[in-house]
């Protein structure tokens, strides 16, 4: 056993969870009102689900791991029942979301449905906030990574840039979990192995701007203005990945960071999270983060399990 390869799987779950309750509190505030109002945001805060409550982030993270965990590949019908299965309404789940898992629960077909919320697909960050579990199981072989990133974001998303942001999103956790856990990562470098795998310009064209913004430091708002801090995968992914980046050796200040942006704070701290944690393992989770998740039936110990199911599928 690659003990911390299976640290790296555990890591981008917990991360994506991490960072989505860390986030949860804050969604829809500005960077300028989470500066005044809060600080710097470093501990879990109450809120409308509670302290360290998962979103519909993290719901949809559990489904896609568990179907890999039973099928070894990303099965999109039972991937769709899977989402539909695990739907709690009180996660905050957006409209989109809402209608296409109401298709799927009346007997859509699953490359049907994502049309009941838009007729030219979603161009949201739905798809790429659950990927990571595709993004650490397939980091050895990213063509395969790329080919699964799609299967699983066409389930709910088939706008271009939908499905961009989530196989983005993927190949940067894959990529993440190659590099040393004990080094920092080289940030050009990496940003330019990403701008090889990507074929939408527009994402292209936001990775190079991270570029020039990790060149000196920048204040979350302008990050905000820069990037994004949307629901759309285009202003979302590439906000995640710098803020992966700029702080890359430290989780709790890559996630901070990404919350810090405000706007789909929940959203944005789960794929800077999932990055942190594929990079550097569970361990590099604060301790009192973890502590303070919520543990129920499919809560922090489930999460954990599942990181190590999908670590045994890859080293099978």
């Amino acid at each position: 056993m690659d003990k911390t390869l299976l640290l790296k799987f555990q890591g981008a779950l917990m991360g994506t969870f991490t960072g989505d309750a860390l986030g949860m509190p804050f969604e829809g505030l500005s960077a300028g009102k989470i500066a005044r109002g809060f600080g710097r945001i470093e501990d879990m805060v109450e809120a409308r689900l509670g302290a360290g409550t998962y979103t519909d982030d993290t719901e949809m993270m559990i489904g896609l791991a568990e179907i890999l965990a039973e099928h070894g590949h990303v099965q999109p019908q039972a991937l769709a029942g899977r989402l539909v299965y695990n739907f709690n309404g009180d996660r905050g789940y957006g409209g989109g979301s809402l209608k296409v898992l109401r298709a799927l629960k009346e007997g859509v077909p699953w490359d049907q449905a994502p049309k009941a919320a838009f007729a030219e697909g979603s161009m949201g960050n739905g798809a790429a906030m659950r990927i990571a579990p595709v993004g650490v199981l397939n980091h050895h072989d990213l063509e395969q990574l790329e080919k699964e990133a799609e299967i699983s974001a066409k389930v709910t998303h088939t706008h271009p840039l939908g499905v961009e942001g989530a196989k983005l999103q993927a190949l940067a956790v894959g990529l993440a979990a190659k590099e040393d856990s004990k080094e920092r990562v080289d940030s050009a470098r990496f940003l330019e192995e990403l701008k090889i795998y990507t074929k939408e310009t527009s994402f292209n064209n936001a990775l190079n701007c991270a570029d020039r913004l990790l060149a000196r430091y920048h204040d979350p708002e302008t990050i905000a203005n820069e990037l994004g801090n949307e629901v759309t995968a285009l202003r979302s992914v590439p906000a995640s990945i710098y803020c992966f980046l700029k702080f890359n050796g430290d989780f709790k200040k890559s996630v901070s960071e990404a919350v810090s942006l405000g706007g789909d704070t929940d959203t944005i701290g789960a794929m800077t999270g999932a990055l942190a944690g594929a990079h550097l393992g569970v361990n590099a989770i604060p301790a009192e983060w973890l502590d303070a998740l919520e543990n129920g039936e499919k809560g922090r110990d489930y999460v954990m399990e599942l990181g190590r199911r999908l670590y045994k599928i890859w080293e099978q």
